[in-house]
């Protein structure tokens, strides 16, 4: 029986190829195929791009408060938003299809960053106060497979829950700094509460999570799309705000790594 010789190139090769092809997905939105900002949409806030790629971990130092972004400190920066006005539209897309996947967190395929934010108990905010409830502006949520034909979510507010959270280490609503990113592919407990809870608890409740609002493709009937359609129609009386999309990533399976193990034993043995 022939055996393999496990050397330090081929153990790094297979771990690197294990690892590109984990991150060769890019999960943000790549491309606008239309937008339309009608009614009071624009204003400065008129840039589609800005909902391409990762979503504001850090909001512009020109917004109240600027610094990192919490659930109470919602991204607020022209470079970092595009509006929506009523009868407006927004349309991306993605090179690699989301997919239904049973298997990701709580079901949810897709995520969806506006600025809505946590309204605050008292002021000055510290650690200790809560959150008073959700200052969102809607936006329907559409998607396709092939561009043509959308599929409405019904339920689900383009520019709601979940606010954004971009880190972990954050204990105040508006904090001067912090360095743990949270997971812009990994979503928040959809039937979690976050009213009453102050900044540390809501760092609990996500988990790990840096929020977004959440699609289950499940209630669609597609098992993969490409496409994602916002619109405000007229009479909403809100102006959504959009700052990215993430295709969610799935529970890594463990399959891949088993197959690594007797590489692994046998450069131990070594």
């Amino acid at each position: 029986m022939q055996s393999t010789i496990v050397t330090p190139s081929l153990f790094l090769l297979v771990l690197t190829a294990l690892a590109s092809v984990a991150v060769a997905a890019d999960p943000w939105a790549d491309g606008v195929v239309d937008y339309v900002p009608a009614g009071a949409g624009g204003g400065g806030f008129d840039n589609a791009a800005n909902a391409l790629g990762e979503p504001t971990r850090f909001t512009s130092p020109s917004s109240p408060f600027g610094g990192p972004v919490t659930p109470f400190n919602a991204p607020f920066g022209s470079d970092e938003l595009v509006s929506i006005g009523e009868g407006g539209s927004l349309t991306v897309s993605f090179d690699e299809p989301i997919v239904d996947d049973p298997a990701n967190p709580f079901g949810i395929d897709l995520l969806i960053f506006g600025n809505s934010f946590l309204g605050l108990g008292a002021f000055p905010a510290d650690g200790t106060t809560t959150a008073t409830g959700v200052f969102s502006e809607g936006g329907s949520v559409s998607v396709s497979a092939d561009g043509v034909t959308f599929v409405e979510i019904i339920g689900v507010e383009a520019d709601g829950l979940f606010p954004t959270l971009g880190f972990t280490d954050v204990t105040d609503p508006f904090p001067a700094a912090a360095t743990q990113a949270t997971d812009f592919t990994l979503p928040v407990n959809p039937s979690a509460t976050v009213v009453g809870l102050n900044t540390g608890e809501l760092v609990a409740l996500y988990n790990g999570s840096g929020g977004g609002a959440g699609v289950d493709l499940a209630v669609t009937g597609l098992t993969e799309i490409s496409f994602v359609r916002i619109d405000n129609p007229i009479g909403s009386g809100a102006t959504p705000e959009i700052d990215g999309f993430a295709d969610v990533a799935p529970i890594p399976e463990p399959a891949a790594w088993m197959l690594m193990l007797p590489l692994v034993a046998a450069w131990r043995r070594r």
